[in-house]
């Protein structure tokens, strides 16, 4: 269980990237699927298999949340780039005699 908690989150990070939160509907729906069927693959009993698919998707939230905070800090973050009153001051250009 705590590899499956472990995968949604990273999955659900990966998707926080890249996607609206709409994503989460049919990424939540996919990890309760998957997790009736492993419950199923695996005989368990019912609260536990409740308790996986809960799991899941409580992980895949909070992956999503920290990917939109990883790619909020990552597009605030100043980049490497000169800004153009630098490259101003050092400039080549030499003023005619």
């Amino acid at each position: 269980m705590i590899a499956a908690s472990m995968i949604s989150f990273l999955f659900g990070a990966v998707l926080g990237q890249r996607f609206n939160v709409v994503v989460l509907v049919p990424a939540v729906a996919f990890v309760l699927v998957l997790s009736v069927g492993a419950g199923f693959a695996h005989p368990q009993a019912a609260w536990w298999i409740v308790r996986m698919a809960g799991a899941g998707a409580i992980c895949l939230q909070g992956g999503y949340f920290a990917g939109i905070v990883t790619r909020h800090l990552l597009a605030a973050e100043p980049s490497g780039e000169s800004s153009p009153l630098a490259s101003a001051e050092t400039s080549t250009h030499h003023a005619a005699p």
